[in-house]
């Protein structure tokens, strides 16, 4: 029996291997409401942090720093940043971009889809930055 994630799978595509799962973690520095701080994040955070900052036109210590004064009491930053990444994505998404994904078919859940064939635009701007 083999396993992926602790849950028994009878048979593993190559797909499917739990290595292609597993992420590394990557540390960047980061200013923070002035101090200075270190950042572990998957590198798909990272990413979708980048592209949050270009489309806000805004700087990441500075969209951190938000995120930081938002965020829940006892909330790790790292934790609320991933949260941020995601809602933002989350709202931002829309059926046309699903389907464009390939999301919905129940065969790949759009985690390995090569979206750069298609002109991504933004359905919406956000103009809210809080995530509470």
């Amino acid at each position: 029996m083999n396993y992926i994630d602790g849950c028994p799978h009878e048979a593993l595509d190559s797909d499917l291997q739990p290595s292609r799962y597993r992420s590394t973690l990557v540390s960047h520095n980061i200013v923070v409401s002035g101090n200075r701080t270190s950042i572990r994040l998957e590198p798909e955070m990272w990413d979708g942090l980048r592209e949050i900052c270009q489309r806000e036109r805004s700087p990441i210590n500075k969209i951190c720093t938000t995120v930081a004064m938002q965020k829940l009491k006892g909330t790790s930053l790292t934790a609320a940043i991933r949260v941020y990444v995601m809602r933002y994505f989350r709202l931002a998404a829309t059926e046309d971009g699903h389907i464009k994904a390939g999301h919905g078919n129940g065969l790949n859940f759009g985690l390995y889809v090569n979206t750069s064939s298609y002109a991504r635009k933004p359905a919406a701007r956000l103009t809210k930055t809080s995530f509470s």
